[in-house]
């Protein structure tokens, strides 16, 4: 009898190499249908208790250890994704997703805050959660920044309203090792697609209600615009729209990610545009 799923589990005895512990213990996800293995990541690892890593077809969300987090080694962390759903709510609380609702119809902004996961946190009255969640469904971080409702802009007075969930967690021996905003959303793209990058979560966002036919990912700091954080992307082609007055720096680094392999172009659209430096693709459009 035909199963009754369009994926299921391989009944074989393969295995493979786990993309969260490592350990050969992988299932993968097949076709019911042409018996074709899906993506590399899509799947159960066997060691429940140990690691419990468990992605499955066309859902966005994996099942980790009860734990508050985890740690691989002895350089990087991650959270448990219960963390990440607890925080998928209070969107009436969340002043982005208030600023989001004054110019984008409500279906479109719900879309995207379940794109990139967007969270909310009482860390401060209004504070969204800018999960970083890697392309193998690894939630490597948190990132907590509060916005003024109306008008979009950070709040910087009378301190720089920014922080991380695992600092709100108390979790003191955490390991933090960002990825690019968005990451997780690879999943849907295949090699070859064009992917751009900004520095801002909150531009990311935006550009995709706007222009949703490119995956557009956030470095979240002109610093990590660097080849550790766009390894995943080597097989794409990547546009890299760098905030006004970073065009150089970032023009730099995109030729020496060139030489290395990467397809991969440095727009000057901001250079020389009548705005402020520092002023990114939304502050030109808008």
């Amino acid at each position: 009898m035909r199963d009754q799923y369009k994926y299921i589990l391989d009944k074989s005895s393969k295995k493979f190499k786990c993309p969260n512990c490592g350990k050969i213990t992988f299932v993968k996800f097949i076709d019911a249908e042409t018996l074709n293995y899906l993506s590399e990541a899509v799947g159960r690892c066997d060691r429940e208790s140990k690691c419990g890593f468990f992605h499955q077809p066309n859902s966005n969300l994996i099942i980790q250890p009860k734990v508050a987090y985890k740690t691989i080694g002895c350089n990087r962390s991650y959270h448990n994704e219960k963390d990440l759903v607890s925080h998928s709510n209070n969107y009436t609380q969340n002043n982005f997703v208030a600023y989001l609702l004054n110019y984008f119809a409500p279906i479109d902004v719900k879309q995207v805050i379940k794109k990139y996961f967007l969270g909310t946190t009482t860390l401060w009255n209004g504070a969204t959660i800018f999960w970083q969640v890697d392309e193998v469904m690894r939630v490597r971080a948190g990132k907590i920044m509060l916005y003024n409702c109306n008008t979009g802009s950070r709040i910087k007075k009378p301190y720089n309203h920014i922080s991380w969930i695992h600092k709100k967690m108390k979790l003191n021996n955490f390991v933090l090792q960002q990825c690019l905003f968005g990451l997780h959303n690879l999943y849907d793209y295949k090699e070859g697609d064009t992917i751009c990058i900004v520095e801002s979560e909150k531009t990311a966002i935006i550009m995709s209600i706007i222009y949703p036919t490119y995956l557009w990912l956030a470095t979240g700091s002109k610093a990590n615009f660097k080849e550790e954080l766009l390894r995943p992307l080597k097989k794409f082609n990547i546009i890299a729209y760098p905030d006004k007055s970073e065009y150089k720096i970032w023009r730099l680094k995109a030729q020496e990610l060139m030489a290395m392999g990467y397809n991969i172009v440095c727009s000057d659209l901001l250079e020389d545009k009548n705005i402020e430096e520092g002023d990114d693709l939304v502050d030109f459009i808008s």
